[in-house]
């Protein structure tokens, strides 16, 4: 079995990074980091928009946090830079993950911040 479980987070901004968007619908579960990530480029393709930057990211979450709520918690700053850490509701402690080349990709957790429109940082 494996250890973790790995979830794709799509983030969508607009070109000046002023104004970034991302909901339940823009994330996806996947059983391997490799399935993770080469569903990555089709999902950019398929989020773009016109004017717009979209952002995706694997995060690793272990498999008894996934039967718990886990919020995903992600910024893009005016540079481009998107943040994303995961956080077990229940537990204080954090895993931070920084991606600067990358878009940003979202998850289907129960629970989960990324039904909020973020500014930048």
């Amino acid at each position: 079995m494996n250890p973790l479980i790995f979830i794709l987070l799509l983030v969508s901004c607009t070109d000046d990074f002023n104004s970034c968007y991302s909901n339940n619908t823009m994330a996806k579960i996947y059983p391997t980091a490799q399935a993770c990530e080469q569903a990555m480029v089709p999902s950019i393709k398929k989020s773009a928009f016109y004017g717009q930057q979209v952002f995706a990211q694997c995060i690793n979450i272990h498999p008894q946090l996934h039967q718990q709520k886990v919020k995903l918690i992600w910024s893009v700053t005016n540079h481009g830079n998107f943040l994303l850490k995961s956080q077990n509701v229940n537990d204080k402690r954090s895993t931070v993950h920084k991606e600067d080349i990358l878009p940003t990709l979202p998850s289907l957790l129960r629970s989960s911040s990324t039904n909020l429109l973020h500014k930048k940082l």
